[in-house]
């Protein structure tokens, strides 16, 4: 698993399962956080969503905002703790 392909993965939930839109284009650098996409009970859907994709529970020491900031830094912590 690389991270373009996580990235991919994770922005087509976001699209269909957060947003229930397609029309809205996220970006590898999009503010997730500062945008208002991810929420404490968004990023909870996203984490189990992780989850049950990859079979990768997410310590509660990498719960941090700078770990789901953008897609960049959330497929990095994915294929970070799928190599592990």
């Amino acid at each position: 698993m690389n991270g373009s392909e996580v990235s991919d993965v994770l922005r087509k939930y976001l699209q269909e399962r957060i947003l229930d839109t397609s029309d809205v284009e996220i970006e590898p650098e999009t503010p997730l956080l500062e945008w208002g996409i991810l929420n404490s009970l968004t990023t909870t859907r996203l984490v189990g969503f992780i989850r049950e994709q990859y079979g990768i529970e997410i310590p509660m020491e990498e719960m941090v905002g700078g770990n789901f900031k953008d897609l960049r830094s959330i497929s990095a912590l994915v294929v970070r703790l799928g190599g592990e």
